[in-house]
């Protein structure tokens, strides 16, 4: 036996051929899973054709595409168009070939075809009968039962296969359209009854692509604020949801914190595009957030229930968008069941779920069925009385209208009736008579019996024949006035405008020559003012001057010949006059550099009568160079004699002066010359300074002789043999001398302490003015002992101490090489040693004249000067300290 199951959606049919029970799907002609119920009305080609495509165009409001026909076909005037008749929306179903093509899929005789339904939530009661009566029933469909739901005929094939067996409370969620449909059914001794039943709108999609449609939306409606409802939120999700797809490839294909941009966003109200920025992050966790909010909705609706503990068996999924794992998870979490009573069911499931009515006792549903109808009956009555109150109350305000238009017609005729009798009166003023005719006719027009329209008619017809001869001797006054403004005789055409103004006061033509005509003989009285001004600041050379008056000129006539070719003639002048003061001031700054304060005090002074504009400016310059001058004047004498100064220090030698002298020149201005004699100045003076730091520190070794403190007048010359190696020699002698000194020291003490000898000393003055260090220069000197002395009782000592030294022997020796002759003999014998000579040869090998100082300054004779050495150490006089 074939029967035909039907799953009847508000956007879709879903239908299956059953044979004994077993559902064979049918697949409408387009190729498509379902019959989709957009329909497109092709009145070109007098055809209705349904199919997916036509999907986008209804949600964007397109014309001729309807959609959602179950809330349509119960209101008796909606309709469509075919064979330019207007059709009632039911009739869609038969005209489009659906009905017919799921006959042929049943019975191709045309034969009576049984039929089992469930139609969706969402399908009102009313919708259901129109659609079972009017379209199925009137059309051979039998329909044999109707009113059970999808989900119970869901929960009535999983016991039918053994997938659920025990009795006890089962949760259905239901996603085959754009809601989520959740239900609670108790299953008692093989009956299923529905407990209770509530919806989520919008949640049936998939969540993640909810998630993104809402955050899209949202942040589109954040700047244009075009959406206010929740209805009108939930029509744009609708609308959009057919690109959420795509939009999920894209974001899937992006980072976490990537932004997501989708572009050409379109409305269904909005003609415009929009464009949008996501981040993968943001939709992960809105659709948390969703999942979050359904499960917390479904579990507060089965708590209130108040399921026994243990009796909740299990939970049914029926359509294609359970492919969240973060909601099956959620719902697993909330219900600890096996997972095995976890159950889903696709969209392609349904006609085998439908085909579970024949399968099962249907008389329990007769009185669902009843009831059903009952209500559909209802609905359609009250939809019916509905229709009718609203056809009485268009009709009640198409009368209310009509009043009202006759009402505002007399109105606006009045209104139209004064406007012209005040334009009347406005254009009578005005003096056009021609539109004070016209609006005379139309205020007879509203009220034609009306005597003061007449009047103004007759006087406006009246007067028109006096303006028309006032015209007429206008016209030729206008047109001599035109002549002679084109001729610039600006007078005359002064003279007839204003003549035309006596006769048309209102003529803008008269006005305009009368203003014009004003203006240029206004203008050449000016041109002729600022001519002579700029002649005057020419002759005086003020440049600038005449240029804007001539401007000025130019501002009032652009074509002045006069004022181009003064211009012209004041440009070369100026030039020339530029070059001039250019010329001068170079010649006068060359002057000022090289400081040639007269030829440039010249120049100012030819500049003060040259460039007039700066006057002051050169005036002030010439001050300022006399000033100059003066100051050069002191700097230059005072230079000549510093270099007189210089010159004089240079020949006697006074380095120091040379140096304080030549600083001070050089801060006056640059010289090689003097830079190079101050520098060889400053180099002589440290070669002085060098030389009396030496000769301090010889005074302070002879200070250590004469207190016998050998030891430090030795360091003493061993440092200064490092500091001063071009005195090597001398500080050779003073070797000697010291070794000489401390033997003789030496051999004196042995001497007293073996023989203590008497005798007299000698007077030490006239000893002292012959010993070069300790004694005399070769004389012999008496004692009152007897003794005859050849050198110094210190040289005889350190004679009879030494061994016999020759001359071949001490000469070229290193340490004790001196410029004269040395003998020595045994002991008793007299010797003699040399000195050093005061014009003795420098370090440099060259004889040179000596100061004072430098001849006398070995000469022991001399005493050391007292003062302050340069190692801080204090000489004292030595007069004394050579007598034994």
């Amino acid at each position: 036996m074939k029967v035909l199951t039907l799953y009847i959606d508000k956007w879709y049919i879903i239908g299956a051929v059953c044979i004994d029970g077993v559902p064979r799907p049918i697949t409408p002609p387009n190729g498509e899973d379902r019959f989709w119920l957009y329909f497109y009305e092709d009145r070109v080609n007098d055809a209705i054709v349904y199919g997916k495509d036509n999907k986008q165009h209804y949600h964007n409001n397109e014309l001729q595409y309807y959609g959602n026909v179950f809330d349509l076909i119960p209101d008796t005037t909606a309709s469509f168009i075919r064979y330019g008749r207007k059709q009632e929306m039911y009739k869609i179903f038969k005209a489009s070939g659906i009905l017919d093509e799921l006959r042929d899929a049943v019975d191709e005789n045309g034969g009576e075809v049984e039929t089992y339904i469930s139609f969706s939530k969402d399908i009102s009661d009313a919708a259901r009968l129109v659609f079972l009566k009017d379209v199925l029933e009137g059309n051979k469909f039998t329909v044999k039962e109707s009113v059970a739901r999808i989900g119970q005929l869901a929960l009535e094939l999983a016991f039918k296969k053994g997938q659920y067996a025990e009795d006890g409370f089962y949760v259905l969620l239901n996603a085959c359209n754009e809601n989520l449909t959740y239900s609670v059914y108790e299953r008692t001794e093989g009956i299923l009854l529905r407990k209770a039943e509530d919806s989520l709108v919008g949640m049936g999609t998939d969540l993640r692509g909810r998630a993104l449609l809402e955050s899209v939306i949202k942040s589109i409606n954040q700047r244009q604020h075009f959406l206010d409802t929740e209805e009108d939120l939930e029509r744009e999700y609708l609308c959009l949801n057919q690109y959420v797809d795509q939009w999920i490839d894209k974001l899937e294909n992006a980072g976490p914190t990537r932004p997501v941009h989708i572009n050409n966003i379109k409305f269904s109200q909005l003609p415009n595009t929009y464009d949008a920025v996501v981040l993968k992050a943001d939709i992960d966790k809105h659709t948390r957030s969703i999942v979050d909010d359904i499960i917390r909705e479904i579990t507060n609706f089965v708590n209130k229930i108040n399921i026994p503990a243990g009796k909740l068996k299990g939970v049914v999924f029926l359509g294609n968008t359970f492919t969240n794992e973060q909601f099956i998870r959620a719902i697993k979490e909330r219900y600890a069941l096996p997972d095995k009573n976890y159950i889903f069911f696709k969209d392609s499931e349904l006609p085998h779920i439908v085909a579970v009515y024949s399968a099962i006792d249907c008389d329990q549903f007769s009185e669902a069925t009843r009831v059903a109808i009952a209500n559909g009956e209802t609905e359609l009555e009250r939809r019916r009385l509905a229709q009718e109150e609203e056809a009485r109350r268009v009709e009640a305000e198409r009368q209310r209208a009509e009043q009202e238009e006759k009402d505002r017609a007399a109105h606006e005729s009045e209104n139209k009736y004064k406007e012209a009798m005040a334009n009347i009166y406005d254009y009578e003023k005005k003096q056009d008579y021609a539109q004070m005719l016209d609006w005379a006719d139309i205020a007879l027009q509203h009220n034609p019996d009306d005597q003061e329209a007449k009047q103004k008619k007759a006087e406006a017809t009246r007067l028109m024949s006096e303006k028309k001869v006032k015209e007429e001797q206008y016209k030729s006054i206008i047109q001599r006035a035109q002549k002679s403004f084109e001729a610039m005789q600006w007078q005359e055409a002064l003279s007839q405008s204003d003549a035309a103004l006596n006769l048309m006061p209102n003529s803008k033509e008269a006005e305009r020559i009368h203003q014009a005509a004003r203006e240029k003989i206004d203008s050449l009285t000016l041109i002729e003012k600022y001519l002579t001004r700029a002649d005057m600041f020419l002759a005086q050379q003020y440049y600038k001057e005449a240029l804007d008056e001539l401007k000025k000129v130019q501002a009032i006539d652009n074509e002045n010949k006069e004022a181009q070719g003064r211009i012209q003639k004041i440009e070369q002048e100026q030039e020339a006059h530029e070059q001039r003061v250019t010329d001068l001031i170079k010649q006068y700054q060359m002057s000022e550099e090289a400081k040639d304060f007269d030829t440039a005090i010249s120049l100012c002074n030819e500049l003060i009568d040259t460039d007039t504009v700066y006057q002051r400016k050169w005036t002030e310059r010439v001050e300022r160079l006399k000033a100059a001058k003066l100051d050069f004047d002191k700097e230059e004498e005072r230079w000549q004699k510093l270099k007189r100064q210089i010159d004089s220090a240079l020949f006697d030698e006074d380095w120091d002066k040379v140096v304080t002298y030549g600083h001070e020149a050089l801060r006056m201005r640059e010289d090689e010359n003097l830079r190079k004699n101050v520098a060889r100045a400053e180099e002589k003076l440290a070669t002085l300074q060098a030389e009396k730091r030496y000769k301090d520190a010889v005074h302070e070794v002879k200070d250590f002789i004469v207190d016998k403190n050998w030891d430090e007048a030795k360091d003493l010359l061993t440092e200064l043999q490092r500091e001063y190696p071009e005195h090597r020699n001398d500080l050779k002698l003073l070797f000697k001398q010291i070794f000489d000194a401390e033997t003789a020291f030496q051999s004196q003490t042995v001497s007293e302490s073996r023989t203590q000898p008497v005798r007299t000393v000698s007077n030490r003055n006239s000893q002292h003015q012959e010993d070069d260090f300790f004694g005399t220069s070769g004389k012999t000197t008496t004692t009152s002992s007897g003794y005859s002395n050849t050198v110094s009782n210190a040289e005889q000592a350190y004679a009879e101490s030494s061994s016999t030294i020759t001359k071949e022997e001490t000469q070229g020796d290193d340490f004790f090489e001196t410029g004269g002759k040395a003998t020595t003999t045994t002991s008793g014998s007299t010797h003699s040693t040399a000195i050093p000579d005061p014009q003795r040869t420098t370090s440099t090998g060259s004889s040179t004249k000596k100061s004072t100082d430098e001849v006398d300054f070995f000469d022991m004779k001399k005493p050391p000067v007292k003062g302050k050495t340069n190692r801080g150490k204090t000489a004292r006089d030595t007069d004394n300290d050579f007598d034994f």
